[in-house]
């Protein structure tokens, strides 16, 4: 490097989304943080509103806590720029060994009768039965083949972009993510149920209304393609 010049350790970026200060992957962690202390202490390059939200990009740096706290510090220090997002390219063993669990299929062949509850982290996939006062959870999706009379939540997490599918759907009590749906009359009436004994039948949040709805399962591909394209496209 020549004598005198310097390298550009942090760059300030606007995109359609807003602003974004993007930070070096390469140099120290020290360095880093005397540019992006002289940088942000310059608050034209960030507006002239009362209050600036940022995204913080640090490529392929891994950053502990007590370096998120720092660029934290220092940024929102100025107390004209809010952090709304710090990403990073690198996470850490144990958050990827989560999301290797989440994204799992777990199969399981069982009847899962009254007042048992089986709790799976990632989808399930019930090879029988859940009878009325049994339970099943999931981080993900729940597949069920055969009839549920019990109770399923899938997205037990929060997550609401998850369905629970059923060869027989007779449920007591369904949930994805926050939103609970209980069986109305219509399921102690067989001639008015239009799912039982057709077809399988998956449930999901509906778009428009944010309530559980449901479908014949030959229509899952239409709304969750990912779903209906794995490892479940002929339940």
């Amino acid at each position: 490097m020549k004598t005198g010049s310097k390298r550009n350790l942090v760059t300030i970026k606007g995109t359609k989304d807003g602003l974004t200060i993007l930070l070096d992957d390469q140099c120290s962690f020290e360095a880093l943080m005397e540019e992006l202390t002289e940088k942000v202490a310059d608050k034209q390059a960030f507006g002239n509103g009362p209050e600036v939200e940022v995204k913080v990009d640090t490529g392929y740096r891994y950053l502990q806590e007590d370096h998120r706290n720092k660029i934290q510090q220092i940024i929102e220090g100025t107390g004209v720029i809010k952090i709304q997002d710090i990403i990073s390219q690198v996470i850490s063993t144990e958050e990827a060994e989560k999301m290797k669990e989440e994204s799992s299929i777990t199969s399981i062949a069982r009847i899962i009768r009254s007042g048992q509850v089986l709790r799976i982290q990632g989808d399930a996939l019930l090879l029988g039965d859940i009878n009325p006062g049994g339970t099943v959870e999931a981080t993900g999706n729940v597949f069920v083949m055969g009839t549920l009379k019990g109770t399923v939540r899938a997205g037990v997490d929060g997550n609401e972009d998850t369905v629970i599918c059923a060869s027989v759907m007779e449920p007591n009590q369904l949930s994805i993510g926050n939103t609970i749906y209980y069986a109305p009359d219509r399921y102690e009436d067989e001639k008015d149920n239009e799912y039982t004994n057709e077809e399988p039948v998956y449930a999901y949040i509906h778009r428009e209304t944010k309530e559980v709805a449901f479908e014949k399962t030959r229509q899952l591909g239409q709304l969750y393609p990912h779903v209906a394209n794995g490892t479940f496209e002929g339940l």
